[in-house]
């Protein structure tokens, strides 16, 4: 098997290959085959899709080395290290796409470093663990070297686990766990107190009271996954009086107040459910007709926020 497969050969294919995507990927096309077709945008999303691969060639390492324990085998031994040698050519070619998707923007800076830091690590700790693997599994072999794999192992393990879990909270933010627990577990892990919502919405005059009691949770549950504080795709943050009416990268204005029909969001709300611009995207849960038009009768209102005196939002009619 290791000489049909030369892993070492296809590792180094590999290994080139991914490292010049994003080279190739930062070329301009000649003339204006460069506005038809963009790699960076194309090969982006890929990240989602590799990142599987290095997550199930680690698990069946784990598996086989359980099994190993109990039924040695020289064969056991030889699929484990073509499992880890396959493990470490996807990690790189994972890590590849996943520099050219956060490379679009649109992410929390803070957590973004810390998912990058623990991704790249896994090939690096894939990589220690195949030199460790060899002398590990020979005949009396010495101690420091099986002890030293099997570390190796169990940390390359680690930081998948924790690495997936920061790029989960990226996409779907950092409660998408346990969203959906019971009350009693999403008490006991969620300590962190609501943003922008004000303690006592009594305080409040009446539309903006309106906003705390039946705006926000809709923005809440629907929006601020891709538009609150930890994610803001195409540039745009709901959860702050200060950027939710200037809108995102598009330029256009986003809450307009007193003018639903001049208010971006709106028209991104209204579009039909198949449409690639509607929000919430195809593939998250939808707004239900009732809080469309809580939200279009809230901008009818004036778009009261909570926080809008503080941002310097003026929200009163315009002419």
């Amino acid at each position: 098997m290791t000489r049909i497969l030369r892993p070492w050969r296809l590792f180094l294919c590999l290994v080139v290959l991914s490292a010049g995507l994003p080279a190739l990927a930062a070329i301009p096309s000649p003339g204006n085959l460069h506005k038809i077709f963009q790699w960076r945008p194309f090969l982006a999303p890929f990240h989602a899709v590799v990142l599987h691969f290095p997550i199930g060639f680690l698990t069946v390492v784990f598996i086989l080395e359980l099994y190993g324990f109990t039924y040695p085998s020289h064969e056991i031994r030889r699929v484990t290290r073509l499992f880890l040698w396959l493990s470490l050519v996807a990690g790189i070619i994972s890590a590849a796409f996943g520099i050219l998707r956060s490379e679009t923007g649109g992410y929390e800076s803070h957590a973004l470093r810390l998912h990058r830091l623990f991704g790249l690590g896994v090939p690096v700790f894939t990589l220690a663990t195949l030199v460790f693997q060899r002398p590990a599994c020979r005949t009396g072999a010495v101690r420091v070297w099986i002890r030293g794999y099997h570390l190796l192992l169990a940390g390359t393990l680690t930081l998948v686990v924790v690495a997936g879990h920061l790029g989960g909270n990226l996409t779907h933010g950092s409660k998408y766990l346990i969203e959906n627990a019971p009350a009693f577990v999403r008490e006991l892990v969620d300590h962190e107190p609501a943003e922008n919502v004000p303690a006592i919405a009594t305080d409040l005059d009446e539309a903006k009271r309106l906003y705390v009691e039946k705006i926000q949770p809709i923005f809440a549950a629907k929006c601020y996954a891709c538009h609150g504080p930890e994610k803001q795709k195409s540039g745009y943050r709901l959860d702050q009086a200060g950027f939710a009416f200037k809108g995102g990268k598009s330029g256009n204005i986003a809450i307009k107040p007193h003018d639903p029909i001049e208010s971006h969001l709106v028209r991104l709300i209204l579009l039909p459910p198949h449409h690639d611009d509607v929000m919430p995207p195809e593939g998250k849960l939808p707004l239900a007709p009732e809080e469309i038009m809580a939200i279009i009768d809230w901008i009818r209102n004036g778009a009261a926020f909570p926080d809008a005196s503080s941002s310097g939002i003026n929200v009163s009619k315009s002419n």
